[in-house]
């Protein structure tokens, strides 16, 4: 895996109470992974602005980067160029919003529908199971919005026709453009619904309008506080905006790391909760009985994600310092972990490392292709494993280069361990097709203060006495350190 790993986040700014909380979840996000050499691009749009988004992505094309993820504003018009970043090898991601039928490895965000229904089954509560409700469900040409809206209609129709729909389906128009007839009507709402970021207009509207039906909507946001504090919105469901940028940043980097392993990543669905004005809470048993539910729901949804981020977190640590056809360390954790072990025996003991390399392996890969040669390679991995000790640190250093670093051991010892793993090498025969390969390792030993004073120095004594046992190997001589 390079360590100059780039990310691109498209996902707009406005409404800025709305997306603070998910620029807030890239950032934190960005900054944890900083460590692994991950850099964020952050690129933004206006929301539902497709012209823009197709721009953003076109440049892209030309200024490639290793994975997107994109809040996209429409479910089909990007298909096409998120087909043609996945056939040039970027790894492309949705969240919030979803294209289902790109070529997308995951999307990361809630279940739209099922959280249109829990705002149908909180507002069926709040209007006493039946009334007109007064819909505005945002631009239907959105997948995110449009599955919230099935959601919500679905749930209303499970309520036996108790129910009946105004749908405010005028996008393009301002609400105050609203028409005398449609605002006469909003007034004799018995509820309110609200699909989209629109959540503040409208309630201003109905305080303006002097509304006080129940209105349920989307985004908890710090700016509709005053108005679930005055009753004017009921309840909003909560979709965790945080949890969304977060995870779509880590999901951009592990479908890098799981694009090693030939494998893809898989998607996080985030729950939604509601949060009540102080009026739904102070109702009948049955609403006080529903609203201590979701509270425990809320809470344990909370734990839950606390929970699974920090498995993520783990998951991508051993990811981004593991070599993913072999499974032992790669490069970069190697070179950690030998500054530590020689800074560590400088103080409390001898340290020798071993470099190995695997012999005839272009001929292996020329002879019977490389996915045989790959076979080959894990067979190494585990003569190291079998052959080292636990407080050995075994990597893979790229190609078909290994090192063994060997705390507590002086070069007395390491030549134990040398033969050990030469010994079971030769013994080892990896199978390909109706032939076997023969391992065959070049092993060069160093130890600290006998042939090196640091890291570095130590390195270099073991690969050139590697490569002066490979030397001596194919002249013939005797295999014997000098």
């Amino acid at each position: 895996m390079r360590e100059d790993i780039s990310i691109a986040i498209i996902a707009p700014t406005e409404p800025e109470d709305f997306f603070d909380a998910v620029w807030q979840g890239v950032w934190e996000a960005t900054f944890d992974l900083a460590a692994f050499g991950v850099q964020v691009q952050n690129l933004t749009t206006q929301r539902y602005d497709l012209a823009g988004q197709k721009e953003l992505l076109h440049q892209l094309l030309d200024e490639p980067v290793d994975s997107i993820a994109i809040l996209p504003a429409h479910i089909s018009a990007l298909n096409a160029l998120i087909d043609e970043h996945v056939a040039r090898g970027t790894a492309m991601l949705t969240f919030h919003s979803d294209a289902p039928d790109s070529r997308r490895c995951a999307f990361v965000g809630p279940n739209p529908f099922q959280a249109g229904m829990l705002a149908g089954e909180v507002l069926a509560k709040l209007m006493a199971e039946c009334g007109r409700v007064f819909s505005f469900p945002g631009p239907l040409e959105n997948h995110h919005l449009s599955h919230r809206y099935q959601g919500f209609r679905a749930e209303l129709a499970s309520h036996s026709g108790c129910f009946h729909e105004t749908a405010c389906l005028a996008d393009a128009e301002p609400l105050s453009a609203l028409s005398p007839e449609l605002l006469k009507t909003l007034r004799s709402a018995g509820g309110v619904y609200v699909g989209d970021e629109r959540l503040l207009e409208v309630a201003a509207l109905l305080e303006q309008a002097g509304v006080s039906a129940p209105c349920v909507g989307f985004g908890n946001t710090d700016a509709i506080q005053p108005f679930l504090t005055r009753k004017t919105v009921s309840a909003v469901i909560d979709e965790h905006r945080y949890l969304q940028g977060y995870f779509a940043v880590q999901k951009a980097y592990d479908a890098l790391l799981k694009r090693e392993k030939g494998t893809k990543p898989e998607g996080v669905e985030i729950g939604s909760d509601v949060a009540f004005a102080t009026n739904a809470c102070a109702r009948e048993d049955s609403m006080r009985s529903a609203f201590e539910l979701l509270i425990r729901q809320r809470t344990e949804a909370l734990v839950s994600y606390k929970h699974k981020l920090e498995v993520a977190n783990r998951e991508l640590l051993s990811l981004s310092v593991t070599d993913p056809l072999t499974g032992l360390l790669n490069r970069r954790r190697f070179e950690e972990v030998i500054r530590n072990e020689v800074a560590r025996a400088l103080r409390y003991g001898p340290l020798s490392l071993l470099m190995i390399d695997l012999n005839f392996f272009k001929a292996v890969n020329d002879r019977y292709g490389h996915q045989a040669g790959d076979e080959v390679l894990k067979a190494v991995a585990r003569v190291l494993r079998s052959s080292c000790r636990e407080t050995d640190t075994c990597a893979r250093l790229g190609g078909d280069e290994f090192a063994v670093i060997l705390p507590h051991t002086d070069s007395a010892a390491a030549a134990v361990v040398r033969e050990r793993i030469l010994t079971a090498a030769s013994q080892t025969m990896v199978p390909i097709g109706e032939r076997a390969v023969r391992l065959s390792l070049s092993i060069g030993t160093a130890t600290l203060g006998a042939d090196a004073s640091d890291a570095e120095r130590l390195i270099a004594a073991a690969d050139a006495d590697m490569y002066r046992v490979k030397q001596a190997s194919r002249s013939g001589q005797p295999l014997v350190r000098a």
